[in-house]
């Protein structure tokens, strides 16, 4: 299948009880193959400790050879926001509905973004284009979405899995859970974009838990797909993200206004839940609990982007350290969640915590605070945060947290929701849990949004609500 090259930028309801559960089924499933499946624990990936993606130059580094589509173009790479290439794809979940198949269809993208460095990089992602007609007012919307954690591995890009899960270890087994919130923004009319993020599935190593690539990629997928044909280049335009996607869509609260005053005027919401937006705290909480080892994820992500790290990180590490760092590397999500409860005392050569490290050597603590989101004022386009008050994975209190602290710095409108989701909010799903529920309030939310309704003025917390019924959560007042 050919892909096509484009131009450079242009300047400037409620879903029932059954469905959730139908969701969350659907996901327990997949991670019921991961404990299924027989992997490699130790098997590990070829590229050394601290490579790094690439950068400024399209050509930099290599893609895992499967899909040459992921390979950037050779020589200096344009303007951030700038569309590099699309190619058709077909989906691997298709929904029948009265209006036809949902999405109607489906196309990778590529385009141009820019890391915490201020280097440019090629990133891909894909957009869905909803085959249910657009009846509101103006044109078609477009949600640029976030999607949560994947993993390391290319393999484990949304735009790789949306057409075909991966089965084969050290990857698989891995399916595009995301289809279970995006394919419900489609069959609300919206077009749907969602970034890869830096380094997943383009060459290089993934950037994971870093604010600035994460939020800058998130930002320019929405500029892209303002390019793709049948995308009115005015359209209104929300952000939206869960989990990794949350803390990349609140990061982009603090940096659109400066990074794309473009892509600004037309963006009307962001919705951000479940999001872990303070690493150090979050190092401390996943530390010999599950998915630990998504610590391993962050700490080649800072070697990937910083040259510093890539020198001083390698030597307070020993050899245990340095195997979990390349196996989870390749990775995704299920396999990196299926090695266990790790205490990242035994990664170090000291005994000591990663956590323990980072306090006791200024220039990591120095790198770790850059990753907080909190610290910078937010747009003043409005914005939804929520958390599961019994999440396993993301304490709510990061989400709390980050509200305060935007507060202070009085936002034009922000609001801040917890939402539980009965029976399987404290569990192992709770998480996903909390994911699913938090978008069934944020659907409508998003939905005032597009419509112009009056946003929230200042700070407003809602009243704790179990995200089964929209519409339910009433104010207790501004904080």
């Amino acid at each position: 299948m050919s892909y096509r090259r484009t131009g450079r930028l242009r300047s400037s309801g409620r879903r029932s009880v059954a469905t959730i559960g139908c969701a969350l089924a659907m996901t327990a499933a997949v991670a019921l193959a991961g404990m299924c499946g027989t992997l490699d624990a130790g098997r590990a990936v070829a590229s050394p400790l601290g490579s790094s993606g690439s950068a400024d130059s399209g050509s930099a580094g290599s893609s895992d050879g499967s899909d040459p589509f992921y390979t950037p173009p050779a020589g200096p790479l344009p303007a951030a926001g700038t569309l590099l290439r699309t190619q058709s794809m077909s989906t691997f979940i298709t929904v029948p509905n009265r209006a036809g198949k949902i999405p109607a269809s489906a196309t990778k993208i590529m385009y141009v973004s820019t890391n915490a460095l201020g280097k440019k990089v090629a990133v891909s992602g894909y957009y869905l284009a909803p085959s249910r007609p657009w009846t509101g007012p103006g044109p078609r919307p477009l949600v640029s979405y976030g999607p949560g954690a994947h993993g390391m591995g290319d393999q484990c890009a949304p735009s790789r899995l949306i057409s075909s899960p991966t089965v084969a270890p050290p990857g698989g087994p891995m399916a595009e859970i995301e289809a279970l919130i995006t394919y419900n923004l489609l069959a609300r009319g919206y077009g749907v974009v969602s970034t890869d993020y830096i380094g997943l599935g383009t060459p290089g190593v993934h950037t994971f838990a870093m604010r600035v690539d994460q939020g800058d990629a998130e930002i320019d997928a929405a500029r892209a797909a303002l390019q793709l044909p049948g995308v009115d280049p005015a359209t209104k335009v929300a952000l939206a993200g869960y989990s990794q996607g949350g803390a990349a869509t609140a990061a982009a609260a603090e940096l659109i206004d400066d990074y794309a005053p473009d892509l600004a005027e037309h963006v009307v919401g962001i919705y951000a839940g479940g999001a872990p937006t303070d690493l150090r705290s979050l190092l401390n909480h996943l530390d010999g609990q599950r998915l630990g080892g998504a610590i391993g994820w962050a700490i080649d992500a800072a070697m990937a982007l910083y040259p510093d790290m890539a020198q001083q990180i390698p030597p307070l590490l020993n050899a245990e350290g340095k195997r979990v760092m390349n196996l989870v590397r390749g990775q995704c999500i299920v396999a990196t969640t299926l090695i266990g409860s790790p205490k990242t005392s035994t990664w170090t050569a000291s005994g000591k915590t990663i956590g323990e490290l980072i306090d006791s050597t200024p220039a990591l603590a120095a790198r770790v605070n850059e990753q907080k989101v909190g610290m910078h004022k937010p747009t003043d386009i409005p914005i939804l945060l929520s958390s599961n008050p019994v999440d396993p994975t993301v304490p709510a209190s990061q989400g709390q947290t980050l509200f305060a602290e935007w507060c202070a710095k009085s936002p034009k409108s922000l609001e801040y929701r917890s939402i539980a989701f009965p029976v399987l909010g404290g569990t192992a799903l709770g998480h996903i849990a909390g994911g699913v529920a938090g978008y069934n309030e944020a659907y409508d939310w998003l939905a005032d949004r597009f419509a112009g309704k009056a946003p929230a003025s200042g700070c407003v917390r809602k009243a704790p609500s179990n995200g089964l019924t929209t519409g339910s959560a009433g104010s207790s007042g501004s904080s």
